[in-house]
């Protein structure tokens, strides 16, 4: 937030901020340094050394402070000037970081802290599991290789990000082939014929207004044929998927609607095939391999385990779904065809084959059907006051912490707008600060929630830690001035880099704790959505659909594991732990929403202050969940394609993405559906943007619903509002962050010692769990 430093008052001062902390950064970085030089068998030199891991964790917190806080402003304020600036200063310590990530000296002293007995002896579990962190980033970042290797690992680095950023603009609309046709060696000349053409006797039975729009933009429309193109108009394709009841029409539109130009599909194979080698330099079988060190799953076959016992699981589902569109289709075909058919006279006809061009159409139909559409209107019941109110009783019956609203400072926030960004105090009814020094009482962290849609702000949702919890009375700030030196070997004062208490530049507040000795800095989070802004400026209440409270619930999850969070340590804080179990907290909250006793104290009519009654919600919610068990085994399909890309395949001569695909979707088809999402000439694999971000860990998401089902149906599901049982799932879970094995964790609170191990017998075990 703006006041939270005393130099950020204007946009120019961002860069002028990011600059100061990287002075202090650099005499910290220096004190590390230098300590991997220490005797250790002196005293002093001994306690250099045991401060190593406090102190990288103050390096990483000082350097995150500001990072974070700049990621968020460049983001959401409205001004291009705080929003320049805030991204100058992003770039800025973002490259330091890179060039930390590769300090040799850093990463020598981390190891043999770790190998020193007598070191590590005196290190807490929380400690080892930072230090465990830090060593994973920079070997992660090449450093343990030698200087030819390094500087390849570096290549491809560079290389990999290129491409992976091209890869999105693709799939954006923003063609990159051109770019990557001149860049790079492809096998084969840019494919320019993307024109698709569509007979307008095809579209015969199209609702005339579609049929307007569709035809208006067509490229030509002459000879009863249009010509549509297949990278620039996808609209167009995704409408005849869903309204075009000639499957001629639809079959045409599925292709075009997975186009993909040959550049598209060689960008893709050459950001996989980096990947292989990047990671048969760090001496991993595979990226896979590589990239789950650090993760629940730890190695690719555990998760071929799970993902071959959820597809199992989910199988049958997935079959039910199917077949409840095969009978729709089945009655248009009786429709369209009549007695000609003959099948008046058998009751029981077989059901259709159905095709990937079927299920948009089906699905749309299936879900127009009178018997899946609520009648009765639910967001007179959900005004943001309610569902705000709902949560605060929501989470003091469960963990003893409520909501308090806030106001707001001059300069605050990024966004001043009336009602833009709204600041919540959570408070704690025994632990939290001590209330001295102008602290409310118990406080354990601020959420601000700037949920409204507005021009220029991304869309989605988000959660943003602009600052974790960490204990700052252990830190020896006069020690870095004794120890560290400047980037120039100058020794310097504390009134050079602005004074004592500079610690962090940005001044955290800092407190006392009631349950706990030593003082702490409390997480701050922002939560960001793009929620349709009430009309009529500030008058009525502002009323939610159900989409945007589930949304709300999911984000508020992450908030509250961030502010339960009792770690000492900022890189372990909160939602600061393994990927694939970070979404384990935001999950658990959507089966809470869905409740009927949480309804009831989340959901008031903003006039009369009734609940809304259960069954006005329980048809919206079957409606939702009527086909996700084929949805779900749609995710399943991508996460083990995410998988084959990201193994040891993707290294040989011969590796054809387009071939790995046809090849998962056939034997993932059901009866009736021999393929589910592929067909000859498509290639749906340039479409799924998460290959870049996720790279083999598309699986997470699954696995959390799946732990997050099982911990609803173990402690909440007789009773959500529980305080004995949400005390379990906070002191055994939340409360740990990333400083503990969330596999010990999980055991813990399911009373499942077959999963402590977390080897491939446990994600087995979770795999046949399934998400119920």
């Amino acid at each position: 937030m703006a006041s939270t430093s005393k130099l950020a008052q204007r946009a120019a001062a961002f860069l002028t901020l990011a600059q100061q902390t990287l002075a202090r950064a650099q005499l910290l970085v220096d004190r590390i340094d230098r300590a991997g030089s220490s005797d250790v068998s002196t005293s002093a030199g001994k306690a250099e050394l045991k401060e190593v891991v406090r102190n990288l964790d103050r390096l990483s917190d000082l350097l995150c402070g500001v990072i974070d806080m700049a990621e968020l402003v460049r983001n959401a304020h409205p001004d291009p000037e705080w929003a320049e600036a805030a991204n100058a200063a992003y770039e800025y310590l973002c490259g330091y970081m890179n060039v930390l990530n590769t300090h040799t000296g850093l990463y020598r002293v981390l190891k043999d802290i770790l190998s020193n007995k007598d070191i590590a002896d005196t290190l807490s579990s929380e400690a080892i599991a930072v230090a465990q962190v830090f060593l994973r980033d920079f070997e992660k970042s090449g450093i343990h290789l030698p200087p030819a290797e390094r500087e390849r690992f570096v290549q491809l680095s560079d290389e990999i990000l290129v491409l992976g950023r091209g890869f999105l603009q693709d799939i954006a609309g923003n063609d990159a082939s051109d770019d990557f046709a001149r860049n790079a060696s492809a096998k084969t000349e840019v494919d320019k014929s993307d024109t698709v053409e569509v007979p307008t006797h095809w579209l015969e039975e199209v609702n005339p207004t579609v049929m307007k729009a569709i035809r208006a933009s067509a490229i030509t429309d002459r000879d009863g044929l249009l010509t549509f193109s297949a990278a620039d108009q996808p609209w167009v394709f995704q409408t005849l998927l869903k309204y075009a009841p000639d499957e001629r029409a639809r079959k045409v539109a599925f292709r075009a609607a997975n186009y993909g130009s040959q550049a598209q599909v060689q960008r893709l194979e050459r950001l996989l095939k980096a990947r292989a080698e990047l990671a048969t330099l760090t001496g991993a079988g595979s990226y896979s391999e590589m990239a789950l060190g650090d993760k629940m799953a730890k190695e690719p076959q555990n998760i071929e385990e799970f993902l071959r016992a959820l597809t199992n699981h989910h199988r049958p589902r997935a079959s039910q779904d199917l077949d409840k569109l095969r009978k729709l289709k089945q009655k248009a075909s009786i429709t369209a065809h009549g007695a000609k058919s003959g099948s008046m006279f058998n009751p029981n006809p077989t059901l259709p084959a159905f095709a990937p061009w079927d299920r948009d159409l089906y699905t749309e139909q299936h879900f127009r059907s009178p018997s899946l559409r609520s009648v009765q209107p639910l967001s007179p019941y959900l005004s943001l006051g309610s569902v705000f109110a709902g949560l605060s009783r929501l989470f003091s019956a469960l963990y003893g912490i409520r909501f308090r609203a806030s106001m707001v400072a001059p300069g605050e926030v990024w966004s001043e707008g009336p009602g833009d960004v709204m600041k919540v105090e959570v408070l704690d009814e025994r632990e939290g600060a001590k209330g001295t020094s102008g602290s409310a009482e118990g406080l354990i962290g601020t959420i601000y929630a700037d949920l409204w849609s507005r021009d220029g702000k991304p869309g989605g949702a988000a959660h943003y830690t602009v600052r974790c919890s960490r204990r700052v009375d252990k830190d020896d700030e006069a020690g870095d001035f004794t120890h560290g030196r400047s980037e120039d070997g100058r020794t310097l004062r504390p009134e050079d880099l602005g004074g004592e208490g500079y610690g962090n530049p940005l001044q955290a507040p800092t407190f006392e704790q009631r349950e706990r000795p030593g003082r702490y800095q409390l997480p701050v989070v922002v939560l960001m959505c793009d929620f349709a802004r009430p009309g009529g400026g500030n008058q009525g209440p502002c009323l939610l659909g159900w989409h945007e409270v589930e949304t709300l619930f999911h984000e508020m999850g992450h908030a509250i594991h961030s502010m339960i969070g009792r770690t000492s340590y900022h890189n372990v804080s909160g939602t600061r732990c393994a990927t694939d179990f970070v979404e384990l907290p935001s999950i658990l909250m959507e089966h809470f929403v869905q409740s009927p006793q949480v309804v009831s104290i989340v959901a008031r009519h903003h006039k009369t202050g009734a609940s809304l009654p259960f069954e006005h919600l329980s048809s919206h919610l079957e409606a939702s969940k009527s086909l996700e068990g084929l949805d779900t085994y749609h995710q399943i399909l991508l996460a083990r394609l995410d998988q084959a890309y990201h193994s040891s395949a993707a290294a040989a001569f011969t590796f054809d993405s387009t071939a790995l695909y046809a090849e998962l979707d056939r034997e993932m088809g059901l009866p009736g559906a021999a393929q589910l999402s592929y067909t000859e000439g498509a290639h749906p694999q340039v479409r799924f943007g998460h290959l870049f971000g996720y790279g083999s860990t598309y699986y997470s998401y699954l696995l959390d619903r799946v732990i997050a089902s099982k911990i609803w149906n173990h402690l909440f599901e007789g009773n959500p509002l529980d305080r004995d049982k949400g005390e379990v799932f906070k002191m055994q879970c939340l409360k740990y962050g990333g400083g503990r094995d969330p596999w010990g964790m999980l055991a813990d609170v399911l009373g499942a010692e077959e999963v402590r191990d977390g080897d491939k017998r446990a994600m087995q075990q979770v795999g046949k769990w399934g998400i119920e």
